[in-house]
């Protein structure tokens, strides 16, 4: 009877919130690591706010992490069908294509994004990182060029170029990217990565 009680108090509670107070709920419990929650709090929030592109690509974030990709996918296509430029949307889909190992799909997602958002460096690293999977190394490494000319501040887009020209043994090309992306992870006080940048750096150096 009190349980009964309290469970009806907490459900007008939760009536009672606005919008950014669903939000800030369900974001709170993804930090927390309570991801089904999160996505139940997302979902409380959506009620008020269906068309929140922000709240549709943070619940299918939260998706992909405990792998659901397929309801994951379901989210970023209403939010892509919400605001069709927006490039996260499309770049998270097509992240949920690259953890199903899917991808053709991703390349796919990732250029229709480019479509409508040429100059967004994170789609060109999705679809860098799906044709390196498909095998396509010369392609990926163009894909990379081009996220890196729109952001140079990812490391991990500098030594995943790296892995690709490595496997082209362009040596020289392998060491600039190393070098690079270890220089990166310095200014970010992440000492370990760079280090570990610069010794690879180094045996590509030694290769040439």
């Amino acid at each position: 009877m009190i349980k009964t009680r309290r469970g009806r108090e907490l459900g007008m509670l939760q009536d009672e919130q606005t919008f950014d107070q669903r939000i800030d709920r369900a974001r709170s419990l993804r930090q927390q690591g309570q991801n089904k929650k999160a996505i139940e709090a997302y979902r409380n929030a959506l009620q008020l706010s269906p068309d929140s592109v922000d709240a549709l690509n943070e619940m299918g974030l939260t998706h992909i992490h405990i792998g659901e990709q397929n309801e994951a996918i379901v989210a970023f296509d209403l939010a892509i069908s919400i605001s069709e430029d927006d490039p996260r949307a499309h770049s998270n889909k097509a992240e949920a294509y690259l953890t199903l190992g899917s991808f053709e799909e991703a390349r796919e997602v990732a250029e229709e994004g480019l479509r409508h958002a040429p100059n967004d460096a994170d789609l060109w690293a999705k679809k860098a990182r799906a044709l390196e999977s498909l095998l396509k190394i010369d392609e990926a490494i163009e894909a990379y060029n081009e996220s890196i000319k729109y952001d140079s501040s990812n490391p991990e887009t500098w030594k995943a170029l790296a892995l690709c020209l490595d496997a082209q043994e362009n040596w020289p090309a392998v060491a600039r990217a190393y070098r690079i992306a270890g220089g990166l992870h310095q200014k970010l006080g992440e000492k370990q990565d760079a280090e570990s940048c610069f010794k690879f750096a180094e045996m590509a150096e030694k290769s040439e």
